[in-house]
């Protein structure tokens, strides 16, 4: 799975300019890359923000909300973006994840929305005759029907409108390869809480297990074991200088394990704690310790 990163003037701001439709100095041969990830034996797939608007954008085509994203009212913006994704699509990628749009659209995190999910003031650029809900859907549309025989990944997406369009969703926010307290939180309170959606409104991602020496592994294979047994996908992101001879070996058993299809993770202690450690997981209860001997966990 290719990230963020790989699209031209992605520069050290981390403020790519929307385009899509080349790779950079080092991401020369997109197309390429994919038959030699194919070559390998894995099925290639690749990350994109559709809303984000290029730097020759047209005016009309740009949010009034903010200009520096692209208005999916706009019939040439949805034409671009189902130009993009099926360009990943020719290109061979098998697993296109589009992100940001929520945040694109509304100009707000979940967690900021409250009572209101945008700011006052401003309509799409087709005017206040439909809902946010209808824009948002037929943007969906726009990018299931571009992908075609590709999977789709949704990645801050807005969940039950997800259903039904795309076959995998990004089920919480980003873990971390840094903090193991954001880890837990946004990674094992995600699968406790929102897995029963797991199968049916689509596959569920939790996060990936993020590979770094800023972890400890005592903490991290925790964690990657109870996503190779949920049932639900399992993504690692590893860092290579993190992985020892005991990396390898659990990382090794969890891929071949997760390969295999297994009965939805059941959080048992979910009553009493945002952060459940008892999990029954293939018929058998299993028991993990996401804080420590002394209750501190790591920061």
């Amino acid at each position: 799975m290719i990230d963020d990163g790989w699209q031209p003037e992605r520069g050290k701001d981390k403020a790519g300019v929307g385009t899509w439709d080349r790779g950079n100095e080092k991401f020369p041969d997109m197309a390429g890359l994919a038959a030699e990830i194919r070559r390998a034996g894995a099925r290639p797939g690749v990350w994109i923000r559709p809303l984000q608007a290029t730097g020759d954008s047209h005016d009309s085509w740009r949010l009034p909300r903010d200009r520096a994203f692209l208005d999916p009212t706009v019939p040439e913006v949805r034409q671009k973006v189902a130009s993009d994704i099926a360009r990943l699509r020719q290109w061979g990628f098998e697993l296109i994840k589009h992100d940001y749009t929520t945040f694109d659209i509304f100009g707000r995190w979940g967690f900021q929305m409250g009572a209101a999910l945008t700011k006052d003031g401003w309509t799409f650029a087709s005017g206040p005759g439909r809902t946010t809900a209808e824009v948002i859907n037929e943007l969906y549309l726009t990018i299931r029907t571009a992908a075609k025989e590709s999977l789709v990944i949704g990645c801050n997406t807005v969940s039950h409108l997800s259903a039904g369009h795309f076959e995998i969703c990004r089920v919480g926010d980003d873990t971390s390869g840094t903090n193991w307290s954001r880890t837990r939180k946004m990674g094992v309170n995600t699968l406790a809480f929102r897995g029963t959606q797991h199968g049916a409104f689509y596959v569920a991602d939790a996060d990936c297990v993020g590979v770094t020496n800023a972890v400890p592994w005592v903490y991290n294979r925790q964690w990657l074991d109870l996503l190779a047994r949920s049932g639900t996908m399992l993504f690692v992101s590893l860092a290579p200088d993190a992985l020892g001879a005991a990396e390898r070996r659990d990382l090794k058993e969890a891929l071949a394990l997760a390969s295999s299809t297994h009965p939805l993770a059941e959080p048992l202690d979910w009553q009493r704690t945002v952060y459940p450690a008892r999990w029954r997981l293939m018929g058998r209860e299993r028991t993990y310790d996401w804080v420590g001997g002394d209750g501190a966990g790591l920061p």
